[in-house]
């Protein structure tokens, strides 16, 4: 469409005297350079270059690729699978850069179709799993997390994978933030798993606070009672398990006095009912931080979600407390 525009434009002014022809032609190669270079990156990525898929409740997919790549936590990239779509690459936040990986929800298009790969269970399709990829990127200027004394961290369905790759990256390289609150809202507990790597490593972490709120479910759930858990387990490689956990659970509605259910939770963690109320959190954390230290406030996830996040740091009540700076990427165009 942008070739196409430069060449309409160029017909509408042809004479070279006009200089008009000379400035088309000048963006035109500059955009053909840029063309060139992705091209040039998408074949350098592709060798040795493979996609292992896998499918997830609640309609996700998990993509780890084999071939590192040199990127900014929480930046994006151009995933081009040819056996998907030979002529399109398409772009999502990076959970990991070595190895990439993606945690991607199901819509329809390109999605759908990677969704019926990785839904191919049988032994004989197995390698249908693995198929060949490239990758171009990262891009975007991400905000440097590390620089901040106070990191609060927002996040709405599958945006955490941007939440989540800026804690694995403070919390794995040294840093001067002394804590990190972790705030994340999903339809229901099955979103869990999408992360369960991510969040074994961050729970254990002092500096991490992690809430974790349900939006859609017919109970309410206060706090799960702590697990047992195997001493220095190996989080990278060990196989996900299933422990049955106590859950207080009451109904809010009925105001029934809390009985104990159980409820199958892949590792021990705080749930909560119902949507976070961003500016009492934010009001909380504020209140407990130092007027001296810098909170960085970095929220992903639907345009509501953002919203909030963006009123409840503008706040007035802030002025005279600590500076916060807010980094905010959404699902909207």
């Amino acid at each position: 469409m942008f070739l196409l525009i430069l060449i309409t434009a160029a017909m509408h002014r042809p004479k070279f005297s006009k200089s008009t022809v000379i400035i088309i032609i000048f963006t035109a190669c500059l955009w053909s350079i840029d063309r060139f270079i992705r091209f040039a990156k998408i074949c350098w990525n592709f060798r040795r270059n493979y996609a292992t898929l896998t499918a997830l409740p609640d309609g996700v997919i998990r993509v780890r690729l084999s071939r590192p790549v040199r990127a900014t936590a929480g930046s994006h990239s151009f995933l081009w699978i040819p056996a998907v779509r030979l002529f399109e690459t398409h772009p999502f936040t990076m959970l990991a850069t070595d190895p990439p990986e993606f945690i991607i929800r199901v819509h329809d298009g390109f999605t759908r179709d990677l969704w019926k790969h990785a839904s191919i269970t049988s032994a004989e399709h197995e390698k249908k799993k693995k198929l060949r990829c490239s990758i171009d990127g990262g891009y975007g200027q991400v905000l440097d997390f590390k620089q901040f004394d106070r990191v609060v961290l927002v996040a709405g369905g599958s945006g955490a994978s941007f939440t989540f790759a800026v804690a694995m990256d403070l919390i794995r390289k040294e840093s001067g933030v002394k804590s990190i609150d972790f705030i994340w809202a999903v339809r229901s507990k099955d979103a869990l798993t999408w992360y369960d790597n991510e969040l074994r490593q961050l729970q254990p972490d002092p500096r991490v606070n992690l809430r974790v709120y349900v939006t859609r479910s017919a109970m309410a759930m206060e706090e799960t009672t702590e697990i047992a858990t195997p001493s220095s387990p190996d989080v990278s490689d060990s196989d996900p398990i299933t422990p049955t956990a106590d859950v207080t659970v009451y109904d809010i509605e009925k105001g029934s006095a809390p009985e104990t259910t159980k409820e199958k939770l892949p590792f021990p963690i705080n749930l909560h009912q119902g949507r976070p109320q961003i500016s009492d959190l934010l009001a909380d954390i504020v209140s407990k931080t130092d007027a001296k230290d810098c909170i960085a406030v970095g929220a992903c996830g639907p345009s509501d979600l953002i919203d909030r996040t963006r009123d409840a740091v503008r706040k007035g009540a802030y002025d005279n407390g600590p500076s916060i700076t807010l980094y905010s990427e959404e699902f909207r165009w």
